[in-house]
């Protein structure tokens, strides 16, 4: 789910489900007539159809990139932002923060787990993604159909 920083509205929910072997996903956000999609190359969103490369698919859905934190737009230029703090939650859990360079209050931080090297939560400039649920699916299980969100009774809670 992505709230905006300062939760001044309701979180959005979504679903994303992603095939690492295909390189392909769909992402489902709630109140989204439109499904983004990304197989074959091609990245289908409401604006069209475009070849793009799996790695830079994301752009359109960014929780696609929390699967993989080494994609995330923090790391190195353009987005400008560096490390500055590492930090051992709990048994498992790696908090990274990172800073702009060009200005060090604009911070961006990340949580891995390290057991399967995702992104849980991401509390971006501008708004906070947090990963609820994780599945690995069977290889012959089909993909799941459109979801239907229900109203969410309060945000997630910190689980480290």
């Amino acid at each position: 789910m992505t709230e905006p920083r300062g939760g001044v509205t309701q979180p959005q929910q979504f679903q994303l489900v992603v095939d690492e072997r295909d390189e392909s996903w769909t992402f489902d956000r709630q109140g989204d007539r439109h499904r983004d999609r990304y197989a074959d190359g091609i990245l289908h969103s409401v604006d069209g159809p475009v070849d793009v490369s799996f790695a830079r698919s994301g752009t359109v859905a960014p929780p696609v990139r929390m699967l993989t934190p080494e994609r995330l737009p923090v790391w190195g230029s353009p987005a400008s932002f560096a490390p500055v703090l590492v930090q051992r939650l709990a048994s498992h859990w790696v908090l990274v923060t990172c800073e702009h360079g060009r200005d060090p209050a604009d911070r961006v931080t990340v949580v891995v787990d390290e057991r399967d090297g995702v992104a849980h939560r991401w509390y971006g400039t501008s708004d906070v993604t947090v990963l609820t649920e994780i599945r690995v699916t069977d290889d012959d299980e089909p993909v799941p159909p459109r979801p239907r969100f229900s109203r969410l009774p309060q945000w997630p809670v910190s689980e480290y």
